[in-house]
């Protein structure tokens, strides 16, 4: 690969791109994953006679329609526009919302949640932005997309005291309205007029041409960045099967954690505005984290990343089921906050080591597969287990060991970063 004369201008297009993304993370997958569990126990109370299994399968068919969709639009991203489709994406999510203000009944909810939102959030959410962001970055990806998906945390740290708060005001129906308005005025045009597909766009390189001009040799980070891969190739890669079980594992401990948490602190007797804030200490400290686990996966490389981060996972899950009080709740939240921090940049950081830039979205589609299974359990289950035994403890308790299970995936996947490059340039 060589790079082009061309202006080298000191600002590098691509941390627009990055501001893009966290934007869109905090007005998009920031108000579908953090409100959620503020609306779970009105939801059950008036569309499912107070069964929060019944609601959590709503998100489940969700998952579903995500992972199903997953394949044919990452080869779509691969080869076309990724801007078209987050538009799509952000029609669909609006549309979605204002649908959920005036659903009646259950299998309504079901056909908006599961449908309307898996189609929409699977076009808007981090299966499109991520490609973009491979496109931009290379040297700088581990931090690229962990500032990209700041965003979702900062929404984190906003959401469930604003949420709560609009909820007790005007009630779950205009709250949803309210979301469909914000999300259709204000991401379409920040993506139509700012979101670039690719840096040839715009006559620039991956990293900006400033950079890319200091480096001696690229040649062999091309070759394998550019390689075209078969979906029967990706399947038959330990690395491929290893990224799906850790991340589809951990996709599924977020998702459960994130629906059930307010109503287990509540349960706990912590109130609806205490409840709220660990919510919020909770996505603070994920904000902090993801730079920090940016840097670690540039720095370090991805194994070692992902082994901090499945242990913090397993101490915030256990001290949510053994702790008791405001105080224990705010600390386990905050530990488990930094531990699910490294979740959706690792996970697109080591499919991009693995699989390479080319064919990083259908990698990406297939792998929503993968993780499929694992993904839609943890929700049901948990509401289950609450149905039946008044108590989400056991719950936690399968979550946090699901954690310590993987911490076997890192073996079988590559560094990553400066780590894997010295490890190349070394001397056989």
């Amino acid at each position: 690969m060589q790079v082009g004369p061309g202006p080298r201008s000191k600002f590098f297009y691509g941390w627009t791109i990055v501001l893009v993304g966290a934007i869109l993370t905090f007005l998009g997958t920031g108000f579908y994953s953090y409100s959620r569990g503020v609306f779970l126990p009105s939801l059950a109370e008036e569309l499912a006679a107070g069964s929060r299994f019944a609601i959590a399968m709503g998100f489940s068919i969700a998952a579903v329609t995500s992972a199903v969709l997953a394949p044919f639009l990452g080869k779509v991203l691969d080869s076309f526009s990724p801007r078209k489709v987050i538009l799509i994406g952000i029609a669909i999510v609006s549309i979605s919302y204002l649908l959920l203000a005036v659903c009646q009944t259950l299998w309504q909810f079901y056909l908006i949640i599961g449908i309307g939102m898996g189609t929409g959030m699977s076009c808007m959410g981090n299966l499109a932005w991520h490609r973009t962001i491979i496109s931009w970055f290379d040297h700088w990806r581990g931090r690229a997309i962990a500032l990209g998906v700041l965003g979702a945390s900062l929404a984190g740290v906003v959401m469930p005291p604003l949420v709560t708060a609009m909820v007790a005001e005007i009630g779950w129906r205009s709250s949803f309205a309210i979301f469909a308005i914000i999300v259709m005025s204000l991401l379409t045009p920040l993506v139509y007029y700012l979101l670039k597909d690719r840096p040839e766009e715009i006559g620039e390189v991956r990293d900006g041409k400033a950079y890319r001009s200091k480096l001696t040799d690229i040649r062999a980070s091309s070759e394998s960045e550019d390689r075209l891969w078969h979906w029967r190739e990706m399947l038959r890669t330990p690395a491929f099967w290893s990224i799906g079980m850790m991340f589809g594992a951990m996709g599924c401990v977020y998702s459960a954690t994130m629906l059930h948490l307010f109503g287990h602190l509540k349960d706990i007797d912590l109130s609806g505005s205490e409840a709220a804030y660990v919510l919020s200490i909770t996505a603070l400290f994920a904000a902090l984290g993801k730079p920090a686990v940016g840097w670690m996966a540039d720095a370090l490389g991805a194994r070692i990343t992902i082994w901090i981060a499945l242990i913090v996972h397993v101490i915030g899950l256990l001290l949510f089921s053994f702790g008791s009080g405001f105080v224990m709740s705010l600390i386990a939240g905050g530990i488990y906050g930094f531990g699910y921090a490294g979740m959706s940049p690792l996970r697109s950081f080591s499919l991009s080591v693995a699989i390479g830039n080319r064919s990083f979205g259908a990698a990406n589609g297939v792998l929503r597969l993968v993780e499929l299974p694992l993904v839609i359990s943890a929700s049901p289950l948990a509401g289950y287990i609450y149905d039946t035994t008044g108590s989400y403890r056991i719950a936690f308790l399968i979550l946090a060991g699901l954690m310590l299970v993987c911490c076997i995936g890192p073996f079988f996947i590559k560094a990553g970063g400066a780590r894997q490059r010295a490890l190349n340039s070394s001397p056989a």
